[in-house]
C-alpha cells in the first residue's frame, strides 16, 4: 500500500473556507476517474495556524504505478493547477506500508 501525502499553506488573501471547500470538490472528484485511488480525504488543519499547513490530502493506492496513474491523470492535473492559484507552499511525502 502507497499512501500519498500533500499539504498546503493558503495565501493569506484567498478565503480559507472557500479554498478548502474548492480543493476538497477537485480531488474527492477524482474518486471513480481515478480507478487506481483506493482511500482519499482532504482534510483541514484545526491547530497552530500559524506554522501548520492549512490543509492536505491523504490517498492511498496499491503500488507506485497507481499513485503514478493518479498524478498523470489530466484532471488530477488540471485540479493541481487551480489549487496552486490559492496555495503559496506545498510539502508532501509518499510512503509504503508493504512488508518487504
Amino acid at each position: 500500500m502507497i499512501h500519498h501525502l500533500v499539504s498546503w499553506k493558503l495565501r493569506d488573501d484567498v478565503d480559507r473556507d472557500e479554498s478548502i471547500a474548492r480543493t476538497r470538490e477537485l480531488l474527492m472528484g477524482l474518486v471513480g476517474i481515478v480507478d487506481s485511488i483506493r482511500t482519499i480525504d482532504v482534510i483541514e488543519n484545526v491547530a497552530f495556524p500559524e506554522v501548520n499547513h492549512d490543509l492536505a490530502v491523504l490517498a492511498t493506492f496499491d503500488d507506485i504505478a497507481g499513485l503514478e496513474a493518479f498524478a498523470d491523470n489530466p484532471i488530477h492535473r488540471a485540479a493541481v493547477v487551480e489549487i496552486h492559484t490559492f496555495v503559496t507552499e506545498r510539502g508532501g511525502i509518499d510512503w509504503s506500508t508493504d512488508e518487504n
